[in-house]
């Protein structure tokens, strides 16, 4: 059954809550032409495909990121250079604080099995891979974290969007946010997603998994960056460790060009750890 939506109501709301000011401004320049604000009704369909089609427009980024760790026990903050391409290509590198790498952590999806995960530790000049690099992960940031699920999330996109079939959707009552819930028939995760009803732009996705846990994601803090709205604030939230990630970034660079050789470590003398996932 198509769920539809009463956007009249929406954008009623919507002017009476911005105020006066914006109202004038709507009333000289109209809403965008595209905007789906012209529209009476729109199903949950479109919604999902408006989405896809927002995504599709970043191919790569580029920023350095403050990052806090927060866990029960510690909080800890690291400045890091972050490269992202895609939604399977992802490079870390954690910075000391006259800008020297500490550690690089490389993840790219197109390689063989064993060979994604990628960890150099500089100060023991030594490359994990494998399993041995989410244990080296979990004892440096005080969370079991596969990062490699969240390329796509730091990059500001809703993961696996793509692949999810999408269940039902409703306008909250103040008619600002859509509220859209989804299926990832791969791991049947249950993916509850909130988008800002004016802008389409993803606020927060919560994930369920099949044993109950979930986590939660948040985009916030969106300016304009190459002609497009990009978060320059992420939280990731583990509510059953009470555990917490949040990405600030600074000076995001989008569609740059990343090339392959960014994604591979510097020949040299290190010593290798290989253990095949």
């Amino acid at each position: 059954m198509q769920v539809r939506f009463f956007i009249c109501r929406l954008w009623a709301v919507a002017l009476f809550l911005a105020g006066a000011g914006v109202l004038s401004s709507c009333q000289s320049s109209g809403v965008p032409q595209n905007s789906h604000l012209h529209e009476q009704t729109i199903s949950l369909e479109d919604l999902r495909g408006r989405l896809l089609d927002r995504q599709e427009g970043l191919s790569d980024l580029k920023s350095f990121v403050q990052t806090t760790v927060e866990t029960k026990d510690r909080k800890r903050s690291l400045r890091q250079a972050l490269l992202v391409r895609g939604a399977q290509t992802l490079r870390i590198d954690t910075l000391s604080l006259l800008g020297q790498s500490l550690g690089v952590y490389i993840f790219d999806g197109q390689k063989m099995t064993g060979r994604r995960s990628v960890l150099y530790d500089a100060r023991r000049n030594r490359i994990f891979q494998g399993i041995e690099v989410q244990e080296m992960l979990g004892r440096t940031l005080g969370i079991e974290l596969n990062l490699a699920e969240y390329v796509s999330v730091f990059a500001g996109k809703i993961p696996r969007l793509e692949a999810l079939k999408m269940i039902g959707g409703t306008l909250n009552p103040d008619g600002t946010i859509y509220q859209l819930t989804g299926i990832d028939p791969v791991d049947k995760s249950r993916m509850e997603i909130e988008i800002d009803a004016y802008t389409l732009l993803p606020d927060k996705v919560m994930r369920t998994l099949p044993s109950g846990k979930t986590i939660h994601i948040q985009w916030q803090d969106y300016r304009s960056v190459a002609g497009r709205d990009f978060p320059h604030r992420i939280v990731i939230e583990f509510p059953a460790e009470a555990a917490r990630l949040t990405l600030i970034f600074s000076d995001p660079v989008l569609n740059a060009g990343i090339s392959d050789e960014s994604f591979e470590l510097p020949i040299g003398n290190h010593n290798t750890s290989s253990v095949r996932n």
